[in-house]
């Protein structure tokens, strides 16, 4: 079944759970604490630990830039560190802008300039390449790295959630407020915090995705949609991240995936008995 983004059906509001979309992680914690909410070769975070971490980050964030809808462009890198951030700009009170990590520096340069960015959460990799153009735009006030720092005395996430022992709750505010700037191929569009948890139940209701679920996520970068209809569903991401289909559909074998989600360019090429979500490349 193959089930893209833009054909989605809109579930009732009565069937949403109340709040901003950084409610979400919450609910999984509450609902299931112990079970695996994201999975690597190497590690793995439970539903707790992820939303625990979520609220650090966002402390963090909110001292540091405030809280009042500021947008920040974070790296949609798959790993284990994106949903943390993204999520924690949320339930700092600003808005998320999430780009690809392979962005050139000078597409990135004009991102920065289009979105009136105020900070930017990057991996080492995609800061080294986008630094010269950094400098060069006075309205981005604060650059975090996912990862480890490129230089002595650049802050990551990891050291700003550290700074600092209070968790932030999500905020009682209006759903109709952009959460996230959703960036394609020459268009962006502003997704609401109702507009968001409605994309991401109607994934989990027309894909079959529940709390049995796990989804092998084989696309070179996270999309926002996916990534909350993973969490509001009770299901498991293992982030594999190798493009090829072929490989992809050996890795869901051999980790008992009963998802697949791939680029919605290889889904024709994908022949397996596993659901398959199709998604859109997010900005390049």
């Amino acid at each position: 079944m193959i089930t893209p983004l833009r054909r989605l059906p809109r579930p009732p509001h009565a069937d949403l759970p109340v709040g901003s979309a950084d409610v979400l992680p919450l609910l999984a914690a509450t609902a299931h604490p112990h079970r695996a909410a994201l999975r690597t070769r190497t590690r793995t975070v439970t539903f707790a630990e992820l939303d625990r971490d979520i609220s650090r980050l966002a402390f963090g964030i909110r001292q540091l830039i405030g809280g009042d809808g500021l947008p920040v462009v974070v790296s949609a890198a798959l790993g284990l560190d994106f949903p943390t951030a993204f999520y924690a700009v949320l339930r700092s009170g600003n808005v998320t802008a999430p780009v690809s990590p392979r962005m050139p520096a000078e597409t990135f340069a004009a991102l920065l300039d289009t979105t009136g960015a105020r900070a930017a959460v990057l991996t080492r990799a995609m800061y080294e390449r986008v630094r010269p153009v950094l400098a060069g735009h006075a309205a981005l006030e604060q650059v975090l790295l996912l990862d480890a720092p490129a230089e002595a005395g650049q802050l990551t996430c990891a050291e700003l959630a550290t700074q600092g022992g209070l968790l932030v709750e999500p905020r009682d505010r209006d759903e109709n407020e952009v959460a996230t700037v959703v960036l394609g191929a020459g268009r962006s569009a502003g997704l609401t915090h109702h507009e968001l948890k409605a994309r991401a139940a109607a994934v989990a209701a027309a894909d079959g995705l529940g709390e049995g679920s796990v989804i092998l996520n084989a696309t070179p970068s996270y999309h926002p949609t996916h990534l909350a209809a993973g969490i509001i569903s009770g299901a498991t991401q293992v982030l594999y991240g190798n493009p090829d289909p072929a490989a992809a559909v050996r890795e869901a074998e051999a980790t008992g995936a009963s998802h697949l989600c791939v680029l919605g360019d290889d889904a024709a090429t994908v022949r397996t008995g596993h659901t398959t979500l199709t998604r859109e490349a997010i900005a390049s």
